[in-house]
């Protein structure tokens, strides 16, 4: 069984990526953490209170950074919808249970400091910012951790802006801190979760399942394929569910070393993610990063997943 500690800016992906893991057997999740990124903090927490209770989660949530470490919050509800989970009627029923009452940067550091060697994986759907914040306090926390599986960086186009892609250009300096920490870190990047497209097909997959439960999952889909046009279905990148099959079926995924630098500069170009894959012989690799994949499959794999809240 994999140790896997999940760190999220829960958004309506993020969602489904903690729900892809939710029942998985293979993956026990120790912790749990938010940070500002699609939404403000307090919504980033409510929301995964929420999908962690929907699932049937008792694994500890802990409230994470209100901001980055360099910048304003650069938040995207106005893409999302309202707290980022938005929705063509039906939401997520509010949690009962509230965060725990310590942070999640002492609560991270305190079970990477309890864990073996290379016995802990972060997988990172969001900013990076807790997970900098942690290894510039204790940079030898770095031991602990098997890899860190990030969501995030392109090595093509952006989605934020035209280089960057929304979770590096959220807190390019945690990034950084992170790529310079020695950790082993995995990149699926916006050129991989393109390959994985969650289709209106899905939507009625969802849909046909009749239970109120499927469709609260099923409007939360439906308008994140209208988020381009309110009134037709269009195929979408599925983003943080990709990195979260990663852990699950990592077959279906290739991967390559690279030298990954990201852009600090405050000019139109912050926040890329440039990609050098002539190692070593032009760079150092600090970084595996996600190339291809089989997206058909992956789906398939993603919705078997989530259909098991469902019923």
């Amino acid at each position: 069984m994999r140790s896997v500690w999940m760190d999220c800016d829960s958004g309506f992906d993020d969602a489904l990526a903690l729900m892809v893991l939710a029942a998985a057997p293979q993956i026990e999740l120790v912790g749990i953490s938010t940070v500002v990124g699609n939404t403000s903090l307090d919504n980033t927490t409510a929301n995964t209170l929420a999908v962690a209770e929907f699932c049937g989660l008792d694994t500890p949530i802990y409230r994470g950074a209100a901001k980055p470490l360099a910048q304003e919050p650069q938040t995207i509800e106005r893409l999302l919808g309202a707290g980022a989970m938005g929705t063509l009627g039906r939401c997520f029923p509010t949690a009962a249970r509230t965060a725990e009452s310590v942070d999640a940067i002492h609560a991270l550091t305190a079970t990477l400091g309890a864990a073996a060697p290379r016995s802990i994986t972060i997988l990172a759907t969001g900013p990076l910012t807790n997970i900098a914040v942690v290894l510039l306090l204790h940079p030898e926390l770095v031991d602990a951790l098997d890899s860190v599986v990030w969501m995030g960086g392109s090595t093509t186009s952006g989605n934020h802006t035209a280089a960057a892609e929304f979770n590096a250009y959220a807190d390019p300096e945690a990034l950084d801190t992170v790529l310079r920490s020695g950790v082993a870190l995995r990149m699926v990047g916006l050129n991989l979760t393109r390959q994985v497209l969650i289709t209106g097909d899905h939507e009625l997959q969802l849909r046909a399942i009749g239970t109120e439960r499927a469709a609260i999952v099923a409007d939360h889909v439906g308008f994140y394929l209208r988020m381009s046009d309110a009134t037709t279905p269009r195929p979408a990148a599925l983003h943080d569910p990709a990195a979260a099959a990663f852990l699950l079926w990592p077959d279906l995924f290739d991967l390559a070393p690279a030298r990954v630098d990201v852009e600090l500069a405050r000019t139109v170009s912050r926040g890329a993610t440039v990609c050098e894959f002539r190692v070593p012989r032009k760079a150092d690799p600090n970084a595996l990063v996600a190339t291809t994949v089989d997206g058909e499959k992956v789906m398939t794999c993603v919705m078997a997943e989530i259909r098991a809240h469902l019923t």
